[in-house]
């Protein structure tokens, strides 16, 4: 098994260095420092949803709503920002908790679908911040400078501030992971939830885990889109929700669960960011640019799908 994870962490280094390569052959500018920063700096938030999805698609599940969870919780940051920073951040953390939960109670107390429940979920939150906008969540749509600064500050080219905080966030999540209880139980319940409740796991506990964390990976990663661009909209992180699962695919991990690790996400991670500033130079369309990323999914999801047949 150690020696199948090695050989598929090399492929994807392969692949990166080869995306890599191709990007710099066609803008030379790539592989200036500079620019590299500024690829890491992006790949961060996009790091972060992949966190999210990776835990929970290691239990067999999947996260739809989690572009909207990552809007909102910048959104409550920002218009709450002037009650002062650490009271919008704890309803922003209040906020993804809750979403978290009842995705989870969904999933593990009433059994149902994880796409069907948090695509619904991501619906009802469209509306309610659409109707929050002009009513009860009216304010500013502007970042603190506190969190501009940690979401695109430049510490030393290519170090930034957002790689410093993926780092830490993503080391933490690998820990969990694969040294802790939580981490091989939420592995059990990916590959087999029945087994996994006859040896005594509490498997609708460690789904409302797995979203509650799901939920605030993404709320992380949202107020990071939300600094660097330094205002929020309600289309905020539309255009990640494809990424963010098309990076744990690519990393390795099974839309089946119970396969894969947060290791694999970040190359995944990595690989989209890069392949990204190529079809920005490119001059591709953000339609085309999801159009790729949806292909990656359906032809990685059909591969994984074959091997668990044959399995």
């Amino acid at each position: 098994m150690k020696l199948k994870i090695n050989r598929s962490i090399i492929a994807l280094w392969i692949i990166l260095a080869l995306t890599f390569l191709v990007t710099g052959l066609v803008d030379s500018y790539f592989f200036s420092i500079p620019s590299i920063g500024i690829t890491l700096q992006l790949a961060a938030p996009l790091g972060l949803l992949a966190a999210g999805q990776t835990i929970v698609m290691l239990t067999g599940g999947i996260d739809l709503s989690l572009a909207m969870i990552a809007t909102g919780a910048a959104y409550i940051v920002s218009v709450k920002s002037e009650s002062g920073l650490f009271i919008s951040l704890a309803y922003a953390l209040i906020f993804c908790v809750v979403v978290g939960a009842v995705n989870g109670i969904a999933v593990g107390v009433f059994g149902v679908n994880p796409l069907i429940m948090t695509l619904s979920m991501s619906a009802i939150l469209i509306g309610v911040f659409t109707v929050g906008v002009s009513t009860f969540l009216r304010g500013s749509s502007r970042m603190p400078d506190l969190l501009i600064t940690a979401s695109s500050g430049l510490i030393l080219d290519p170090i930034t501030w957002p790689l410093i905080i993926w780092i830490i966030v993503g080391g933490f999540v690998h820990f969990s992971l694969t040294r802790t209880g939580f981490g091989r139980v939420i592995y059990a319940i990916g590959d087999n939830a029945k087994a996994a409740r006859l040896a005594g796991v509490k498997v609708w506990q460690v789904q409302i885990a797995a979203y509650v964390s799901c939920a605030i990976l993404g709320g992380m990663a949202g107020i990071m889109l939300g600094g660097q661009s330094g205002a929020v909209a309600i289309s905020l992180a539309n255009s990640y929700l494809l990424p963010s699962v098309a990076a744990v695919v690519i990393g390795g991990t099974s839309i089946m669960g119970g396969m894969g690790s947060y290791s694999g996400s970040v190359m995944g991670a990595l690989i989209l960011s890069v392949l990204s500033y190529l079809l920005a130079t490119l001059n591709s369309s953000e339609a085309f640019k999801q159009l790729v990323y949806g292909g990656i999914v359906l032809a990685l999801a059909w591969v994984y799908s074959s091997i668990s047949e044959r399995k």
